[in-house]
């Protein structure tokens, strides 16, 4: 089952016996929009997320990814305000056929909770970020292969020495930038030993934004998506 069907079915158990029409003017989202939820064909935006855990008191572990307890109720501790948080998608990489647009409206393979303070501090604005998956090894030891990153898709001006997702030459990829002289760009790969940094035009390279965190899981994990090739 993919985590978009798992997510659907969580939304059909949720509704229970409620009709589609309560459902959706409780979540104010279009009746012909609901089966596309619970079928997994279409994931629900954060806004959608937000309203279903605080109108039926759900926990958005157990909404996004079936752990823990269902509820909030049955929850030891603190507990989590979904309004605390805003929700990242996670996508697979895509490039439009005009201008090197980066698209991930098809893409969306779940939502990762961040909290809304945070994400403030660090970020652009909650519209513009992305995670994504590393494959590769071009900027060990900093970001290892099955690492997630956060992108944020509104950092596209290039400060010295920092991280980005980047397109060129048809290749979408993680690495560090420099300038150089002649309206050139130096790649950089931290895993230096083993791929040599090279220049390109500042016109060939698509920025798709700057990697402003990154995340490591300790063991193996199923079903990469992304992105840093050489």
């Amino acid at each position: 089952m993919s985590a978009g069907e798992g997510l659907g079915k969580r939304i059909r158990i949720i509704r229970d016996t409620m009709s589609v029409a309560e459902f959706c003017r409780i979540l104010d989202i279009h009746r012909n929009t609901l089966p596309n939820y619970e079928s997994g064909d279409r994931s629900p935006d954060a806004t959608v997320i937000i309203n279903i855990c605080s109108h039926f008191k759900i926990s958005p572990l157990w909404l996004l990814f079936g752990n823990g307890p269902k509820y909030m109720d049955a929850q030891q501790g603190e507990r989590a305000d979904p309004s605390a948080f805003d929700y990242i998608p996670m996508v697979e990489a895509r490039l439009s056929a005009g201008g090197g647009a980066f698209v991930e409206s098809e893409g969306v393979k779940g939502y990762y909770a961040f909290r809304k303070d945070w994400l403030r501090r660090v970020a652009t604005s909650t519209r513009d970020l992305v995670l994504m998956r590393v494959i590769g090894d071009s900027m060990s030891p900093t970001i290892q292969r099955n690492d997630t990153v956060m992108v944020d898709t509104g950092r596209k001006d290039i400060r010295e020495g920092d991280i980005y997702a980047i397109r060129y030459d048809s290749t979408i990829m993680i690495k560090r930038l420099v300038f150089r002289p002649g309206e050139k760009i130096l790649v950089v790969s931290d895993n230096k030993q083993e791929y040599d940094p090279y220049e390109v035009a500042t016109k060939d390279l698509h920025i798709i934004g700057q990697v402003i965190f990154f995340s490591r899981v300790l063991v193996p994990e199923e079903g990469g998506i992304f992105v840093d090739l050489k």
